[in-house]
């Protein structure tokens, strides 16, 4: 039964409007599914019931299914998984996870994934399948970041072949599993060595489902001097894999640091915006230290987002409220291409049961057919006011690759506002807006895959935009391998220099 619109619902804007929904049952069945054996061997009828359900839940979901690919291009994907899987006569669950997620990025949206089934996930946990050294993947070529205590090889080292297999043919093979937002191919390359949402960086990860990976790892790597030599290395397992090189902070509350640079300059990172994991009200966060950048004097702030790869909105939103000198709608609208869930709901799962079952009358209907979502309902489309230690002097943002969904519609706001000189890299995500906000998890019946199925197109209040593009530094200021070796930072050493220089005294383009 659909119940009505409250006040209460109305002042608190944050919920969505759903009716209620009891998924007890739908819940189990789910539970059930997962327990797929990871040697398991799936017949052509499993995988025939297994993608019928996907393309018929993402072709009429999925808010950007069509927006880079055809919707025939997208069927003779699906057409082309099943004929291989006839062919064979069956597809191991492992392979039929690599088939997915190939097909998946075809759509080109950076939170359409397969993830990694449960039972080869747990199969992995003590094996020794990772490199005991954590890598970069830097203008083309592969080069050694930090390693485990005896493993012979050093910062600056140069990845030559992996196993007897050439490390760009490594890279290319593994890249197609990862997906990305438009056509932001240079993308890829944050998630090809290290990555948050691969069990490792993308060769480790789909590669222990590639080839067969021995226990002692053969490597042929050049040092800086131009030497070539073959090392071994005993591969270790997924913890001792994290706990070399740099932390990356997996939740908001964590990722936030600042300190003074000196002459009235002040540094900001805020390497992630997710914060449901372990929530926190990010104006604790960011109140305290906004005001204390201007009890300093602060005249310069360099905003470091190259590590975030975006997050929640309500921590987007609060650093935006610290940036601004006026009043600001960062999200044009939040679009739906259904509400009709009838045949799909027993295998969708969200954080808020409520939400398989819309009620429309939180919606909108466009000429379209799609469904925009009203104003009022959202905190994700309300307007950003200043807040009170709004910091005012010259803003320079620092980008990376690695910039996807919240942190590129940062820099993509403050580049609207005319806000910032934003340095560094391009980004990937969209400029425009992307296919994110409520997410379902989409399980298949008979592999127990889980698959991330966005339900909104979240558009963008930005007057222009590249489809299909993030967001270009005003000035590009690239790692290279000569700078990674040397241990420099050219974007921070460009913010720096900038930093002192009168000639930009607010930020954005037209200052430079």
């Amino acid at each position: 039964m659909k119940f009505a619109l409250s006040l209460a619902a109305i002042a608190a804007g944050g919920a969505l409007l759903f009716t209620a929904f009891s998924g007890s049952e739908a819940q189990d069945q789910l539970a059930k599914m997962n327990h797929v054996p990871a040697d398991a061997v799936l017949t052509p009828q499993q995988v025939m019931r297994d993608l019928e359900l996907a393309e018929e839940a993402f072709s009429r979901v999925h808010p950007g299914y069509t927006r880079y690919t055809s919707a025939q291009d997208m069927a003779s994907a699906w057409a082309a998984l099943q004929a291989e899987a006839d062919a064979r006569e069956g597809m191991p669950l492992g392979d039929f996870y690599l088939a997915v997620n190939r097909t998946l990025t075809m759509i080109r949206c950076d939170h359409t994934k397969a993830e990694l089934p449960r039972s080869i996930r747990i199969q992995r946990k003590g094996k020794p399948l990772y490199l005991p050294v954590r890598w970069e993947w830097i203008e083309g070529r592969a080069l050694i970041e930090t390693t485990a205590p005896g493993v012979p090889a050093q910062r600056g080292d140069e990845i030559l072949t992996l196993d007897g297999r050439a490390i760009g043919y490594v890279v290319q093979e593994v890249s197609q599993y990862i997906p990305v937002d438009g056509y932001t191919e240079w993308s890829r390359r944050s998630g090809i060595s290290q990555s948050l949402e691969f069990m490792g960086g993308g060769v480790d990860h789909f590669g222990a489902l590639l080839w067969d990976i021995p226990a002692q790892a053969q490597l042929t790597v050049r040092g800086a001097d131009g030497e070539t030599r073959n090392i071994t290395m005993e591969r270790v397992n997924f913890a001792d894999w994290s706990k070399l090189g740099r932390k990356s902070e997996a939740n908001f509350k964590d990722a936030v640091t600042y300190k003074a640079l000196g002459d009235g300059v002040g540094y900001l990172s805020v390497d992630t915006f997710v914060n449901y994991r372990e929530p926190v009200k990010p104006k604790k966060i960011f109140q305290p230290l906004f005001k204390q950048i201007r009890d300093q004097g602060v005249h310069t702030l360099v905003l470091d987002l190259r590590l975030n790869g975006g997050g929640s909105g309500d921590a987007q939103y609060e650093l935006l409220a610290n940036l601004i000198d006026r009043p600001y709608k960062p999200m044009k609208e939040m679009r739906a291409k259904t509400l009709d869930l009838d045949g799909i709901r027993p295998y969708l799962w969200t954080w808020d049961s409520r939400a398989l079952d819309p009620n429309p009358i939180g919606f909108s209907k466009n000429d379209d057919g799609t469904y925009a979502l009203r104003r009022f309902v959202s905190s994700d489309l309300k307007t950003v006011k200043p807040a009170r230690y709004a910091f005012e002097g010259k803003l320079i943002v620092l980008t990376s690759d690695t910039n996807s969904s919240g942190s590129t519609n940062m820099s993509a706001w403050l580049k609207e506002l005319d806000r910032a000189v934003l340095v560094g890299e391009k980004t990937g995500g969209s400029a425009e807006g992307v296919t994110a906000g409520l997410q379902f998890t989409l399980t298949l019946p008979e592999s127990g895959m889980r698959l991330r199925l966005p339900f909104f197109f979240m558009r963008n209040n930005v007057s222009t935009f590249e489809k299909g593009m993030g967001v270009s530094p005003d000035i590009a200021a690239p790692m290279t391998v000569e700078a990674f070796r040397e241990a420099r930072d050219p974007a921070l050493e460009m913010a720096k220099t900038i930093a002192i220089s009168p000639s930009i005294p607010t930020g954005g383009p037209s200052s430079l």
